[in-house]
């Protein structure tokens, strides 16, 4: 769920509140990262929402702090840097079309084809988005790929085989369960974990999973596969020693 850090509307105390209202027991803010355009973290938001964190924390309900990283080239690089890496509990990587001027200019075909440009043309890019993927989930300790095949277009099979052996959980995002239905069966075809996500940019939608449960009994998802819900709580890498 995003905060106010980035694009969202709540703070951390908002959530916090509507989370125990609602009686989630753990809840993961991971706001937009450092090179989002206009709605970014930034080094004095984190402190900020770190602090924030720290006071909401007790026995009740476990607030981890993320960052949803981006996706930046055909190499696996992302925007979060390495001190930062290493103070998350949740590391999640996805693709966003909407990034600094710097960004897409350095890596004008990989953002501006997946980002914007047609099927056609976007379908030549699959083997390079693939690698991507798995080269981020190599290079960095990735806990969840986000609304994965949101405009890039993956081998879902290979994707998920390696987020299997390597502990990364594929999002089921209730606001892009259309990208990851047509790769659906691939994935099912391979041992990945599937975490669920509200994409929660206001308080109201915390935990509104309806759309994701019913994606999981219209695909025969199996339930102990799926974490985050029905008592299934994820585990996530610890960073603490982490070096690129």
């Amino acid at each position: 769920m995003h905060t106010y850090a980035s694009d969202g509307k709540p703070s951390v105390a908002e959530i916090a509140w509507e989370a125990r209202r609602k009686g989630l027991r753990q809840i993961n803010i991971s706001d937009h990262s450092f090179t989002n355009f206009i709605c970014h973290m930034t080094r004095k938001k984190f402190e900020e929402q770190s602090a924030a964190i720290e006071v909401e924390r007790d026995g009740e309900l476990q607030i981890l702090q993320g960052i949803e990283g981006n996706l930046l080239d055909p190499k696996g690089n992302m925007d979060v840097p390495d001190d930062i890496i290493r103070r998350l509990d949740v590391l999640t990587v996805g693709f966003h079309r909407f990034l600094s001027l710097r960004r897409v200019i350095k890596h004008m075909n990989f953002i501006n084809v997946n980002g914007f440009g047609s099927r056609f043309l976007r379908q030549k890019l699959i083997e390079v988005n693939t690698r991507a993927f798995i080269s981020a989930m190599e290079k960095y300790p990735v806990d969840i790929i986000a609304h994965l095949g949101h405009r890039t277009l993956v081998d879902f099979a290979r994707v998920c085989q390696y987020a299997a052996e390597h502990d990364v959980y594929v999002e089921l995002n209730v606001k892009h369960l259309d990208t990851i239905e047509e790769g659906i069966n691939d994935a099912l075809g391979t041992p990945v974990k599937f975490i669920v996500g509200s994409d929660a940019h206001t308080a109201d939608k915390i935990g509104e999973f309806s759309a994701v449960e019913n994606f999981i009994v219209k695909h025969g998802i199996p339930l102990e596969r799926v974490y985050g819900i029905d008592g299934n709580i994820p585990t996530f890498k610890d960073k603490k020693e982490w070096h690129k």
